[in-house]
Order: C-alpha cells, then structure tokens, then sequence
C-alpha cells in the first residue's frame, strides 16, 4: 500500500516537547540573555565527499531522505551550507565538514525550557525560531521532514493531533503550512544576519593566542570532540567577548548581558541549595568579573 504524500498536524498544548531548553541563534541568545542562561554551542556535520564514497550508501540509509542518494547529498551540502560557519574537505575520512555555530539553552533539571509555565509557552510571541518550526525545524532538509514528522508524532507521551480534522502541513517534500514555512525562511535570514559574528569566532579559532584570550578552542580540537562522538559547548560569555572584541555589540550591551545572565545564575544556585556545582559558580564568577571589569574601566 502507498503511503500518503501528505502529513497532518495540530499542536494540542500537550508541552512535552518543550522537555529541555531550545537552540538558537547567537543573536537570539542575546535578545533572551534576561531568559535563559545559553551556552555556546558548535557541532560538526559529516556528509560523503561525494555518492561514490564508501560510506555514502550507509549515510543515505540512516538518513530517511525520500530522494535517491546524489540529489540528497547536494541537497545535504546546499542546505547545511545555510548555516555553516566553515566548509572543509577531509580527505583523510573521505568527507566533507561542515562547522554549525549556535547558542543553547543550559540543562537547570527541571526536565522543561525554563520558559515553560505550566503546559503553555511563557515567551510565545518572543520564541526563539526552531521553536516556531516545530514540528518541521528548520535544520532538517526537505526530503527528510516526513520521516523526521513521524517519528516526532510517534514519540510516546507526545499528543499531537494527526486526526482528520488537523491541518496539512507537508505535501511530499513541501511545507505547505504557511507559519512553518516562514519560520523556515527565517531561521536562514537570522543565520546570515549572524554570520559575520561567526565568522569572527572562526578567525579567533585559528590564532591560538586570541582564542585563549577569550576562552575558546582551536577549530581541530573541536572536530575532535565531534568524532570522538560529542558537541563543545562553552559558556556563552566566549561568544559574546569575541562580539564585544569585534564590535558585533557594544560595551554598555556586554555589560548588560553579563548582569543579565549573572542574576539568572544566581537565582538558579538559590534554588539549588547546597546542591551547586563548580560550574554554575565558575559561570556567575566569570560574568561577575566582566561587569565589575566594565564598571572600574
């Protein structure tokens, strides 16, 4: 039997995806500095250097595209060349890298988005993009979006309408939803809005002296971690002292996240008890530094 084309969604309030903090853009992460305590996040993605390499049948079957393996690959490479911040070739591995800079929200283990109240959204009209293109997030290609919904709608304690009456949302490769769709469009403008950020943090990636100076690794060292099967995830003060450095935003703004982001802090350790850990104070401490660093400057 033939599957249908189309896919049906409604969202029911129900909250359980909103299980953790979302990913951002930088620029996002600043907007909700007084929000979310964010990390900054790069992760690596590997694509076949080409359909004849030997891992390319393997990469096509995990992937769940819906296209043979030569157009999903280039649609692969156009799609995360979207919001890649650096493109290499490996030859090495017989692949093609692709570096993503991001911000993430910190885990504070509640087992929610900070931002949850109850089951509903408390900063809905100011939500970060990959929020809004839930369930068709914008970081997943067209020819894997039905594979991506279904397992989405399928994830047990979800309860997401699929019924007859909820609204189509994709045809075949399509996103006919029209909010979904703008949101897609807009998590790629908000990507080329941020770059020249990103590419400052890359440039500071490759001077070992600089990169120390604002507490970041080198570029290989970060491929590493990525193939020894895990992301690198700094504190979001890294990227915004390279934006400061830079004049991606000003002193009196960097100064303002910082008291931003400590008072967060703070109210977070509060909580905890005496259940905190060296982390979160090494974080207070080092936001505390900047603004005491501003204010006798």
């Amino acid at each position: 039997m033939m599957q249908s084309e189309t896919r049906r969604f409604a969202c029911t309030s129900c909250g359980r995806c909103c299980n953790r903090g979302p990913e951002m853009e930088l620029s996002e992460a600043t907007s909700l500095a007084g929000t979310f305590v964010t990390s900054l996040l790069f992760k690596v993605h590997s694509l076949p250097a080409s359909e004849r390499s030997g891992w390319a049948k393997q990469w096509w079957g995990n992937r769940g595209s819906r296209i043979p393996l030569r157009p999903a690959l280039e649609e692969a490479r156009r799609h995360l060349g979207h919001f890649a911040s650096r493109r290499r070739i490996d030859k090495s591995r017989d692949r093609q890298i692709f570096l993503d800079i991001s911000a993430i929200v910190d885990d504070d283990g509640q087992g929610h988005c900070p931002a949850l109240v109850g089951d509903l959204c408390g900063i809905y009209e100011s939500r970060p993009v990959t929020c809004r293109t839930v369930p068709c997030h914008y970081s997943r290609a067209p020819s894997t979006l039905r594979n991506s919904l279904d397992q989405f709608t399928s994830t047990s304690g979800y309860k997401c309408d699929t019924g007859a009456s909820a609204p189509i949302i994709l045809d075949g490769n399509r996103v006919i939803d029209e909010a979904m769709r703008i949101g897609r469009e807009q998590a790629i403008e908000k990507a080329k809005a941020d770059q020249r950020w990103k590419d400052r943090i890359v440039a500071f990636l490759d001077d070992g002296e600089r990169a120390a100076r604002v507490g970041l690794p080198s570029f290989d060292a970060i491929v590493g971690n990525s193939d020894r099967g895990y992301a690198t995830m700094l504190p979001m003060i890294v990227a915004w002292r390279v934006a400061a450095i830079e004049g991606i935003i000003s002193p009196e703004r960097f100064e303002e996240v910082c008291r931003e982001q400590a008072a967060l802090l703070k109210d977070r350790i509060a909580r905890a008890g005496g259940q905190v850990s060296g982390e979160l104070l090494g974080a207070l401490a080092a936001y505390q530094a900047e603004f005491s660093k501003a204010r006798a400057g």
